[in-house]
């Protein structure tokens, strides 16, 4: 048997079945969250993944938003939640993720299962197939994204006096077009880090992963987050947004360039919010993202 990982020994007895683990491979880690591809006796293999904090909530995430809304998810074969830690044990969907293989035509397939998912999600809210108490606990209200903004604006010692100034102008525009988001388009379930390192291609097609910062909302910051991954590639967004147009239901295909300016505003305040909340804390480099986040919140709020 190959030895458990340190950080999660301590959990061996809750989780008793991984002591017959042959192989442990690390796949990802950072401070909030590590995943592993953990190897059988049989030849297969199965993904332990770990949140500790806010990414913690990952769990409660697949037990009260997808697998209520019914999306496609990998199977959880078990799984620990206390106050501060989340432990994930799921079906290994291999694949490779678009970031390491990224490809037109498969950029081109996350944009429609986008498409689906916020079908769905929104069909499923409709059906009143989430508890009030889920609801509540993940609604992302327009008065939630102002207040975000506030909390960033006050944040000095991590943002230019320059950029200060953005934000200001923000918030001073952004409150109409947040109303008209709420007021036109229903509420559906949000990824919030729709990149192309959290969607993987395998023989069953594309599959989304990493749902720790899931909310709900009617903002579309996923499609922005997609194009923003397929622009580093040289992948042009027009083909994303015609394969995105043609597979969402009308009532969320309104206005669909205004839709990915907002939407990624929405984003950008939200990154900023947990960035600066505990993020600059957690990860070293965090405080590095910080301006070009506010540059790139400046370059949508000129397009809107």
């Amino acid at each position: 048997m190959d030895k458990i990982p340190s950080s999660l020994v301590e959990y061996t007895d809750l989780l008793p079945f991984w002591k017959e683990a042959t192989s442990w491979e690390l796949l990802r880690q950072w401070s909030l969250s590590e995943v592993w591809r953990v190897g059988k006796l049989d030849g297969s293999s199965f993904i332990v993944k770990k949140g500790t904090r806010e990414n913690s909530r990952e769990v409660s995430v697949y037990k009260h938003l997808l697998t209520p809304l019914g999306l496609d998810i990998p199977t959880i074969y078990k799984y620990y939640e206390d106050i501060a830690t989340g432990i994930l044990i799921m079906k290994d969907l291999k694949g490779k993720t678009l970031e390491y293989d990224p490809q037109h035509k498969d950029f081109v397939e996350a944009a429609k299962h986008l498409a689906k998912i916020r079908n769905k999600a929104n069909l499923g809210i409709i059906d009143k197939r989430l508890t009030n108490e889920t609801y509540l606990e993940n609604y992302i209200s327009e008065e939630n994204i102002i207040d975000d903004l506030r909390f960033i604006i006050q944040q000095c010692e991590y943002i230019e006096t320059s950029q200060v100034n953005i934000l200001k102008k923000a918030l001073k525009v952004l409150p109409y077009h947040i109303g008209k988001l709420y007021e036109i388009l229903p509420v559906t379930l949000t990824h919030n880090d729709y990149h192309s390192k959290n969607i993987i291609k395998n023989n069953n097609g594309i599959a989304v992963i990493d749902w720790a910062s899931a909310k709900l909302s009617p903002h579309l910051g996923d499609l922005y987050c997609l194009i923003s991954s397929a622009s580093e590639s040289n992948i042009e967004s027009t083909d994303l947004i015609d394969a995105y147009c043609e597979g969402i239901d009308d009532n969320l295909s309104q206005d669909i360039e205004w839709q990915i300016n907002i939407g990624g505003i929405c984003w950008i305040i939200y990154v900023l919010r947990q960035l600066l909340e505990y993020g600059v804390k957690a990860i070293s480099v965090a405080r590095e993202w910080i301006p070009g986040l506010v540059n790139d919140l400046d370059k949508l709020m000129k397009e809107l």
